[in-house]
C-alpha cells in the first residue's frame, strides 16, 4: 500500500513532470516569423521544454492530459505543460523554424527535418543510479540527460549516416538548447523531505552531469549551445504551498522564499563558472548561459511592466489556496480552478509558467538582456550563424 509520503512524490512527479497532453508537438508545423538564422534546433530538458514526450512515455499522463491545458493557443491539450506554447517554441518561432517533433513521436528523418525536442517531463541531469545511491525513492522519469544524448545520436545519424562535410554542415547550422536541466534532481531530494544543506551537496554533480552532456555536444561537432540557468523555485507557487510557514524571516520582499532561491543560485553560479571555463577551452565554439533566473525575477518583481496582473506568486490553475496550489487538486482536475485570463498571470498550473510568460522569458534570451550574447545576435548578416 502507498504511504502518504509516496503518494506526495507521486503527486510531484505529476505535477513537475507533467502536463503531457494528448496531441504531441508535431502537427503544428508552421513557418515563424523569423529569418532563416538556424537550419535545426535540438532541445533537452525537463517539463519545462517537453512537448510530448511524457505522453509518449507513460500510459498514465494523469489530469494534465485534460483542458484547460493548451487552452490558450493550441485550444486543446497538446503535449506542453503551460496553458499555450514554451519557450522552446517561441524561439522556434523567431528563428523562422517550426515546432518541433517531441523525439518519442518520430519515426523517420523526415519527423527530424527542422530538429527535435528531447524533453521529458520530470526529467533530471543525473541517472537513477544517483538518488538510488542516496537512498531516494527513484521512482520517476527514467530519460535523464544522458538518456536524451543517446537519442540526439540516433537522430544525427538518421539526418546525416557518415560522419563527414555533411554531419559538419548539420552540427554547424543548429542551435541546441540544454536545459533548463537539473531542477528535478533537487525536487527530488526536497520532496523526499531531504534538508536544503544536503541538497546543496549535491550541484556540484548535478553542473557536472550538465558539463559532461555540453562537452559531448561539442565533441559531436555543436558550434553554438545554449545553456539556461534554474528559475526562482522559491517564487515557485508550488514550493510557497509545500514550504510555507509563519516565520516572515524566510520570506524576500516579494514574498518568495529565500532558502529555495538560495539553492537555486548557488547552482546558477556554479554552471555559470563550469560553462565559462568550457567556452575557454573550445574557443570556436559559442557556450551561451541563459539567465531563466533573471528573467523570471524580472517578472516577479514587476509584472506589470511586462502585461500581467499584481499576482504572480498565484497559479493560474490549480486546487485553491492562498497561492492556487496544493498537491492532492491539480490543474485539470474536476474540482481545480482556472483564472479568466491567463495571459495576465505568471504561473499556469504553480510549477509551470504562461505561454504569456515564456514568450517574455525567451524573449529575453533571443535579444537580450538575459543572454550574453543573445540567440539572434549569433545571426550573421546573411541570416547565417
Amino acid at each position: 500500500m502507498a504511504t502518504a509520503a509516496s503518494r506526495v512524490l507521486v503527486a510531484v512527479q505529476v505535477l513537475v513532470a507533467a502536463c503531457a497532453v494528448l496531441g504531441g508537438g508535431g502537427e503544428m508545423r508552421r513557418r515563424g516569423h523569423g529569418g532563416g538564422c538556424f537550419t535545426r534546433l535540438f532541445s533537452f530538458g525537463d517539463s519545462i521544454t517537453d512537448n510530448g514526450n511524457w505522453m509518449h512515455y507513460t500510459r498514465s499522463p494523469g489530469a494534465v492530459a485534460r483542458p484547460p491545458y493548451g487552452e490558450t493557443f493550441f485550444r486543446r491539450p497538446n503535449g506542453r505543460f503551460c496553458d499555450g506554447r514554451i519557450i522552446i517554441d517561441h524561439i522556434a518561432d523567431a528563428l523562422g523554424i517550426p515546432f518541433l517533433t517531441p523525439y518519442l513521436a518520430g519515426n523517420a528523418s523526415e519527423d527530424y527535418a527542422h530538429g527535435a525536442n528531447f524533453a521529458v517531463g520530470g526529467a533530471t541531469a543525473l541517472g537513477h543510479d544517483y538518488f538510488r545511491g542516496k537512498k531516494l525513492d527513484a521512482r520517476f522519469t527514467p530519460y535523464s540527460l544522458h538518456w536524451q544524448m543517446r537519442w540526439l545520436k540516433k537522430v544525427l545519424r538518421m539526418l546525416s549516416p557518415e560522419q563527414g562535410p555533411a554531419w559538419s554542415d548539420l552540427m554547424a547550422s543548429s542551435l541546441f538548447l540544454v536545459g533548463e536541466i537539473g531542477g528535478n534532481d533537487y525536487n527530488q531530494a526536497l520532496f523526499q523531505g531531504r534538508s536544503v544543506d544536503e541538497v546543496k551537496t549535491y550541484v556540484p554533480d548535478v553542473v557536472a552531469g550538465i558539463s559532461a552532456s555540453v562537452t559531448e555536444l561539442i565533441g559531436l561537432g555543436a558550434k553554438t549551445v545554449v545553456v539556461p540557468g534554474n528559475f526562482p523555485i522559491g517564487c515557485n507557487p508550488g514550493y510557497l504551498a509545500k514550504f510555507q510557514t509563519k516565520n516572515t524571516a524566510q520570506y524576500d520582499s516579494m514574498g518568495c522564499l529565500r532558502w529555495p532561491n538560495d539553492l537555486t543560485k548557488l547552482h546558477n553560479r556554479e554552471l555559470r563558472v563550469e560553462l565559462a571555463e568550457l567556452g575557454r577551452r573550445h574557443p570556436s565554439v559559442a557556450v551561451v548561459y541563459a539567465d531563466y533566473y533573471a528573467a523570471a525575477m524580472d517578472l516577479t518583481a514587476d509584472p506589470r511592466k511586462h502585461g500581467f496582473g499584481g499576482e504572480p506568486l498565484v497559479s493560474c490553475c490549480g486546487g485553491g489556496g492562498p497561492y492556487n496550489t496544493n498537491l492532492t487538486v491539480h490543474c485539470g482536475m474536476r474540482t481545480a480552478t482556472t483564472c479568466r485570463d491567463p495571459y495576465a498571470a505568471v504561473s499556469w498550473d504553480g510549477f509551470h509558467l504562461t505561454d504569456h510568460a515564456y514568450k517574455v522569458i525567451a524573449d529575453g534570451v533571443l535579444r537580450g538582456p538575459h543572454a550574453a550574447p543573445p540567440i539572434l545576435a549569433r545571426c550573421g548578416p546573411r541570416g547565417g550563424p
